[in-house]
C-alpha cells in the first residue's frame, strides 16, 4: 500500500485547487496540472462576480462531491503515517474512525468490504491491539466485543470482488483478539456466566462467523483443522449440532477451492463422526462434480440417498439440468424429474420443473400452461394441503430459463403469461426484462422497463437492479454514437441514491465522455466511484485510461487531456505504465509531453515510483528518435528544453549511478538535438570509465562524428584504435564509421573502404552500409558520384535501396532508411 493513496480521500481537494491548464501544445485543447494560476483555466474554481452584462449568465459548473465513507480517512491517514514511520493520531482518533467506518459497513451491507479497506483495517486494528489503552492500568477505551464481532460480521458476510487475502488476515485478527480476551478472562478466574456475558450470550456465533470467514477467503483447509480441534471441546460444552453447521462451511469452502482430494476426505470424517447425509451436503457434493462435468461422479453423488428421505434442494436440481445440457445426459435426467413430479413437490420445486422442461424438454407457453394446470391440481383433495400457485418467483423462473436458451422472444412470452395469470411483477420480473431487451439490443424496450423502475411501479430492495443498470449504462455506451443525454440521466438517478458503479461501467462511461470532449463528466464521474474502490478496481480503470492514451485512433489533444486526468485522480499508477505513456507521446512526435510525464514520475515522493536508469536510457532514447527542435534535420541547433530538463533531472538523482549505457544514451539525445560536440564529450567520460565503451557506443560515436564539423578526425582515431586493439567489428559500427568519413565529403575514401570490407572485416556490404554513406555525404555531387559507383559496383543491394524511396530533406536527398540508436 502506497501512501499516495490517501490523497484519494482528497480528490475534491485536488480538483478544486489543481488549476488545470493548456498542454505545452499550442493547438489543441488539452490539460495539464499546474501549482500556479494561468491566463486560461478550464476547470478551476471562481468566485462568481455580478456585471450588468454577465446577470443572465449561466452559474460556473461546479464539481460534485465525493462520497467519502464516514471513518475511511482515518485509516487512509493512518496507513500513509505508518508507511512514512511518522507518529500516528490519538488513540481516541483512531478508534473512532474504526467504529465509524465498521458501523457504516454493518449499516450499509451492501457495500462489501474491499480488499484495499480490508488491509487498512487490518493495518489500524493490529496497531489498536499492540498498543492497548493508554493509561498505566489498561483502562483507557479500547474497542469492544460487540465493535470486534460487528468487525468480524462485515468482514465475513458479504464477500467482495477481487482478491481477498486481507479478509483472511483481518479474520484471524478479529478472531484470535476475541479468543485472547476470553483466555485472559478465564486466566483470572472470572466465572464463565460472566464472561458469556461480558461476551454477548453467544457461545459460538463468534466461531460460525469464523468459520464463515476462513472457508469464503481460502482458508478451508484451517478451518477443518481448527474443526478437528475444536471437535471434543464443543462435544464437552453438548454443543454436537452445531459441528454440522461447521461441517457444511467446511465442506462448501473446500468445494470453492477445488479441492477434490481433501473434500472426500472431510466428508469420510463426517461420516465417522455421524453427520448426516443432508440436502446442503447433497448440494455441495453434487455441484462440486456438476460444475467440472463428472459424469460418473455427479450421477453418483447425486442419486445417493439423503438422510430421511429429505428433498433434494431445487440448487441442486438445477445444477443437473445444466450438466445433462452440456454434457448430453438429458435421457438419464427424464427419470429423475419424473419422480419429482410424482412426489408432488412444493412450488419452489415445481419452479424447478417449469425450468427443466424450457431448457430440456423444449416445451413452449401452451406446454408450461398446461404444466400449472397440473400444479395447482397435483394437490387439490388432499385434507390440510393447499394446492401451490404460480406466483412471480414462477415468471421469473421461466424468463431465466428462456435468457439461457437466449430465446428473448420466449421470454416476452412469459412476461405475457405472468399478465394473463393476474400474476403481478416484481421488481425482479422487470430486471430480468431489461437483461434479456439489452441482449437483443432493444434499447427503447429496456428504457421503458427503466421508466417504470423509476416511477415505482413496483418496490426495488437493496439495490437489486444496480447490476442491470450497469449493464445498461455499458450496452448505452458500446453503440457507435451514445445518447449522452440518456447516459446522463441513468447516472445522475444513480447519483441521488448513492450508488456505485462498477469498474467496467465506470471505463465505460469515462470513454464515453472522453471521446465526446466532457471532462467535468470524466472528473465527477471518477470522484464519485473510484474514491471507495480497492487498488484492484483502480487498477482496472487507470489501465483503461492508459490504454486511451495509447491509442494512436485518438488525437494528442485528447490524449493529453485524458494523462492529465489519469496523474490526478490516480497518482498510484505505476512506473511501467508511465513508461507506456511517454513512449506514447514520442511515437506520437510530441517528446515535450514525453518528458513531462518523465518528470512527473520523477517528482513522485514515493522512492518506488520514480524512474530507473533504464527509464533514464528509454527517455533520452527517444529524444533521440525525435528530438524536440528537430534536431540536424530540421537545421537546428541546439538541444532541446526538455533534453535540458531529463538530463538536469538526472545530474540531480542520487539514486542513479552513471554507466556506460546512459552515457550513450546521451550521446544519443544530444547528437540528434544538433549539439555532437556535446555527445563527443560523452564519449570521453566512457573511455575514461572503469567500464568503458560498448560495441553500441562505437556506432553511436561515430554517428556523432558524421554530424559534427570535421568529426572525420575523431572517427578515424577511434578507428585506428579499433584496428590496432583487432577488435570484431559488427554491421552496424562499420557503417557508422563509413557515415562519419562520408559526413565530412570524403566520398573516395568511403569506396576504397567498402571495396575492401571483404578483407578489413570479413564480411561485404549490405543495404544499410551503402544507405547511410550515401545520406551523410554532403552536396548533390557527391551523392551521385557514390550512386554511380555503387549501381555499378552493387547493383541488386542498390536496387534493394532505390525501393526504400527517398525523400528531400535541408541536407539534400536522402534514403527512407531508419537508424535505430540503441544504448
Amino acid at each position: 500500500m502506497r501512501s499516495q493513496l490517501t490523497r484519494n480521500v482528497y480528490l475534491r481537494l485536488l480538483a478544486s485547487r489543481g488549476l488545470l491548464r493548456p498542454c505545452p501544445s499550442p493547438p489543441g485543447r488539452c490539460l495539464a496540472v499546474s501549482s500556479r494560476a494561468t491566463p486560461f483555466p478550464l476547470l478551476a474554481r471562481r468566485q462568481p462576480r455580478r456585471t450588468f452584462f454577465g446577470i443572465f449568465q449561466k452559474p460556473p459548473r461546479m464539481l460534485k462531491e465525493p462520497e467519502i465513507e464516514p471513518g475511511y480517512d482515518v485509516l487512509l491517514h493512518y496507513r500513509s503515517l505508518e508507511t512514512e514511520n511518522a507518529r500516528p493520531p490519538e488513540r481516541e482518533e483512531l478508534l473512532k474512525g474504526w467504529r465509524q467506518f465498521i458501523q457504516h459497513k454493518r449499516k450499509n451491507h451492501l457495500r462489501s468490504l474491499n480488499s484495499t479497506q480490508a488491509f487498512l483495517a487490518y493495518r489500524l486494528l493490529l496497531h489498536l491491539v499492540e498498543t492497548g489503552p493508554e493509561d498505566e492500568e489498561g483502562q483507557g477505551d479500547d474497542l469492544s466485543f460487540a465493535d470486534l464481532r460487528a468487525a468480524l460480521w462485515v468482514t465475513a458476510m458479504k464477500p467482495p470482488k477481487g482478491t481477498t487475502e486481507h479478509h483472511l488476515d483481518l479474520a484471524k485478527l478479529l478472531y484470535g483478539e476475541i479468543e485472547r480476551r476470553i483466555q485472559k478472562m478465564r486466566e483470572l478466574g472470572i466465572d464463565e456466566d460472566v464472561i458469556r456475558e461480558a461476551v454477548g450470550g453467544k457461545d459460538t456465533g463468534d466461531l460460525e462467523l469464523f468459520f464463515t470467514a476462513l472457508t469464503q477467503y481460502g482458508g478451508s483447509l484451517e478451518a477443518a483443522q481448527r474443526l478437528a480441534e475444536l471437535k471434543d471441546t464443543l462435544a464437552e460444552r453438548k454443543l454436537v449440532p452445531r459441528v454440522r453447521v461447521f461441517w457444511t462451511l467446511v465442506l462448501r469452502g473446500l468445494a470453492k477451492e477445488g479441492r477434490e482430494e481433501e473434500l472426500l476426505a472431510e466428508w469420510k470424517k463426517a461420516e465417522a463422526a455421524k453427520v448426516e447425509y443432508m440436502p446442503p451436503i447433497h448440494e455441495i457434493m453434487t455441484t462440486f462434480y456438476a460444475t467440472r462435468d463428472r459424469i460418473e461422479e455427479t450421477k453418483y453423488w447425486f442419486e445417493k440417498p439423503v438422510h430421511a428421505n429429505w428433498a433434494r434442494s431445487p440448487k441442486s436440481y438445477m445444477e443437473v439440468v445444466r450438466f445433462a445440457l452440456r454434457n448430453g445426459q438429458q435421457q438419464w435426467l427424464q427419470p429423475v424429474f419424473e419422480q419429482l413430479i410424482n412426489s408432488n413437490p412444493q412450488k419452489e420445486w415445481w419452479d424447478v420443473i417449469f425450468q427443466w422442461a424450457v431448457l430440456v424438454m423444449d416445451k413452449g407457453v401452451e406446454d408450461i400452461k398446461q404444466m400449472i394446470d397440473v400444479m395447482s391440481s397435483a394437490q387439490a383433495g388432499k385434507e390440510g394441503k393447499e394446492s401451490p400457485k404460480p406466483d412471480a418467483a414462477t415468471i421469473d423462473a421461466l424468463i431465466t430459463a428462456a435468457i439461457e436458451k437466449q430465446n428473448p422472444y420466449l421470454a416476452e412470452r412469459f412476461v405475457s403469461l405472468g399478465a394473463e395469470l393476474k400474476i403481478r411483477p416484481r421488481a425482479s420480473t422487470y430486471i430480468l426484462q431489461m437483461d434479456y431487451r439489452l441482449d437483443a439490443k432493444d434499447f427503447s424496450g429496456v428504457q421503458a422497463i427503466y421508466d417504470k423502475l423509476l416511477r415505482g411501479e413496483v418496490a426495488v430492495k437493496q439495490d437489486e437492479d444496480l447490476p442491470v443498470l450497469n449493464k445498461y449504462l455499458r450496452a448505452l455506451c458500446s453503440v457507435p454514437e451514445p445518447d449522452v443525454g440518456r447516459i446522463l440521466d441513468i447516472t445522475a438517478d444513480l447519483e441521488q441514491r448513492q450508488a456505485t458503479l462498477e469498474p467496467e461501467t465506470v471505463v465505460a462511461l469515462c470513454m464515453v465522455f472522453l471521446r465526446s470532449d466532457n471532462q467535468y463528466e470524466v472528473i465527477d464521474t471518477l470522484s464519485l466511484h473510484t474514491v471507495s474502490y480497492s487498488l484492484e478496481e483502480r487498477a482496472q480503470v487507470r489501465r483503461a485510461f492508459v490504454e486511451y492514451c495509447l491509442d494512436r485512433r485518438v488525437s494528442t489533444a485528447r490524449a493529453w487531456d485524458c494523462y492529465s486526468l489519469l496523474r490526478q485522480f490516480f497518482p498510484e499508477t505505476e512506473p511501467e505504465e508511465r513508461v507506456l505513456l511517454m513512449d506514447g507521446f514520442f511515437a506520437r512526435r510530441r517528446p515535450d509531453m514525453a518528458c513531462y510525464v518523465f518528470g512527473h514520475m520523477r517528482s513522485q515522493s514515493n522512492p518506488a515510483q520514480r524512474p530507473t536508469a533504464d527509464m533514464y536510457v528509454r527517455c533520452l532514447e527517444g529524444l533521440g528518435r525525435c528530438p524536440e527542435n528537430g534536431g540536424v534535420e530540421g537545421g537546428e541547433e541546439g538541444a532541446g528544453e526538455s533534453l535540458r530538463m531529463v538530463h538536469n533531472m538526472l545530474k540531480m538523482d542520487t539514486t542513479i549511478q552513471m554507466d556506460t549505457r546512459l552515457y550513450n544514451a546521451l550521446m544519443i539525445a544530444y547528437a540528434a538535438a544538433g549539439e555532437p560536440d556535446v555527445a563527443i564529450d560523452f564519449w570521453r567520460d566512457i573511455t575514461n570509465s572503469a567500464e568503458g565503451p560498448s560495441y553500441a557506443s562505437l556506432a553511436i560515436v561515430f554517428w556523432a562524428c558524421e554530424l559534427l564539423p570535421y568529426g572525420d578526425r575523431t572517427a578515424r582515431t577511434i578507428w585506428q584504435k579499433i584496428q590496432r586493439m583487432d577488435l570484431e567489428v559488427p554491421p552496424d559500427v562499420f557503417w557508422a564509421y563509413c557515415g562519419a568519413l562520408a559526413g565530412s565529403g570524403h566520398v573516395e575514401e568511403v569506396i576504397r573502404l567498402i571495396r575492401g570490407m571483404e578483407a578489413s572485416v570479413g564480411y561485404g556490404p549490405g543495404l544499410m552500409t551503402l544507405g547511410v554513406a550515401y545520406n551523410a555525404l554532403p552536396g548533390e555531387s557527391r551523392k551521385e558520384q557514390f550512386e554511380a559507383w555503387a549501381r555499378a559496383e552493387y547493383p541488386d543491394i542498390w536496387a534493394q535501396l532505390e525501393k526504400k524511396g527517398r525523400k528531400e530533406t535541408l541536407r539534400g536527398t536522402k534514403f527512407n532508411i531508419v537508424r535505430d540508436m540503441r544504448a
